[in-house]
């Protein structure tokens, strides 16, 4: 084939493959979502080891629901993506001690010069490697491996309180599903007795304001439980948002009647905090990105030494490689003056370091702050259990003494009332200490670090 007849085919295949004039290439959308996947089932998502997370329309359990919080939390999401730039970052710095290569070919022809003349045809293949500042390279990649531990240890702060939240959350559910079923049971009874004192009345035994009070009773026990049943409600939606679901339907949670005492000392708990929170690690791996900062500054006071090599093998006559060339070179680089940038720089090194070493200590105290709070609020909870059963078993006592006492026709029905309310209320309050107790427990396990 003559030169004439391959320039002349290149440049068909260049016209074949651009667009036609005026075309524009619009970039490919994705497809839209499908709203019953947005609202319904998280069912076609898979975990990180590729089975299937729960469907939200089952009956969720509370490693259910952090899993799938896991999995959709947009903080987990971002935290992921910044691990994952930060390792790129640490590849880029690598690169710099890699050699870089490249190939070119060039052919030229003028279409007016004799058909003896068939152009100049250049080809070359080399490589090279260039390091200046070896030791600044090297430093700056111990840099980004710090960053990038400091990214994952941000992932799993972020996963931490994401359990937190969800564990939280999951107990408010179940506190507030509670809730309805003892304000349902009072409402009976409630029910129960505005029935008995209107035939107690019918009878000529009790006066119309029994039947009037037991009747107010009644309404006001039912709008308390129109109340507790909207709390369950809004207890869903917020598990649902931290879920990072959307869902119009209730979420049906296993319950979870009692919760293991957990013990441990604050001394214990203190010094967990500080071996494993991710922040505390990352505070320290902080202060060595700034000692190395330090270092990085001071050694524009010394020599930089750079080290270049290359490799080149080119011809001017067909493919034929037959010139190459090769070349090594190394240098040193003295400072001399540079405007006080050097010393700034230290400067600002150091006072980055000294404010580093301060971010750290202030992080400690808050830290043993979380910790000392969450202990208190669970041993708290711890001795409020015993005395609310205490207070139950009392109160249920007094509330079917009063009954009996009201059914013989001996007592008034505000002291019956009064029973039956000091009742629900100490339900209410067993119910409120178990899950403070489950709460406390999550709140000091997410201080100390640990799940």
């Amino acid at each position: 084939m003559s030169m004439r007849t391959f320039l002349l085919f290149l440049m068909g295949v260049v016209v074949s493959v651009l667009p036609a004039a005026g075309e524009v290439i619009a970039p490919q959308q994705p497809p839209a979502p499908d709203a019953s996947v947005q609202v319904h089932g998280l069912t076609a998502q898979t975990r990180a080891d590729g089975t299937a997370l729960p469907d939200i329309n089952g009956t969720l359990s509370l490693q259910d629901c952090i899993d799938l919080a896991l999995a959709n939390s947009p903080s987990m999401i971002s935290a992921q993506l910044a691990a994952q730039n930060a390792r790129v970052n640490l590849n880029l710095a690598k690169s710099q001690f890699l050699p870089t290569a490249s190939a070119g070919f060039d052919s030229r022809y003028d279409m007016g010069a004799s058909v003896h003349d068939h152009g100049t045809t250049n080809a070359q293949i080399g490589a090279n490697l260039t390091l200046s500042g070896v030791t600044d390279i090297a430093r700056n990649v111990k840099m980004k491996q710090a960053a990038v531990d400091q990214a994952d240890l941000n992932v799993q702060s972020v996963q931490q309180d994401i359990i937190r939240n969800v564990r939280k959350g999951y107990y408010v559910l179940l506190a507030a599903q509670r809730a309805v079923d003892i304000r349902t049971k009072s409402r009976d009874l409630y029910q129960d007795q505005y029935k008995r004192t209107s035939e107690y009345y019918r009878l000529g035994l009790r006066p119309k304001v029994d039947v009037t009070t037991a009747e107010v009773n009644l309404n006001n026990e039912s709008l308390r439980l129109i109340r507790a049943t909207n709390s369950v409600k809004t207890a869903s939606a917020s598990l649902a948002n931290i879920l990072g679901v959307v869902t119009p339907n209730l979420l049906t949670v296993e319950m979870i009647e009692d919760f293991d005492n957990w013990e441990i000392t604050l001394d214990e708990a203190v010094n967990t905090a500080y071996q494993n929170r991710p922040d505390v690690q990352s505070a320290q791996l902080g202060v060595r990105i700034s000692q190395m900062q330090l270092s990085q500054a001071r050694a524009g006071l010394f020599p930089t030494l750079s080290f270049s090599a290359g490799y080149t093998k080119s011809g001017d006559s067909g493919l034929y490689l037959d010139n190459e060339s090769a070349r090594v070179g190394v240098g040193i680089e003295i400072p001399l003056f540079n405007a006080f940038k050097t010393y700034n720089g230290i400067k600002q090194a150091q006072i980055t370091l000294e404010n580093t070493h301060n971010s750290t200590r202030s992080l400690l105290n808050n830290v043993f702050l979380q910790v000392q709070k969450a202990y208190i609020a669970l041993n708290e909870a711890a001795e409020s259990i015993p005395l609310a059963k205490l207070n139950v078993a009392k109160a249920k006592e007094n509330m079917q003494l009063a009954r009996g006492r009201y059914n013989e026709g001996i007592g008034d029905i505000i002291a019956l009332k009064d029973a039956e309310v000091a009742y629900t209320d100490a339900e209410l309050s067993l119910l409120t200490a178990r899950y403070d107790y489950a709460s406390a427990v999550a709140d000091l396990k997410q201080a100390m670090g640990t799940y």
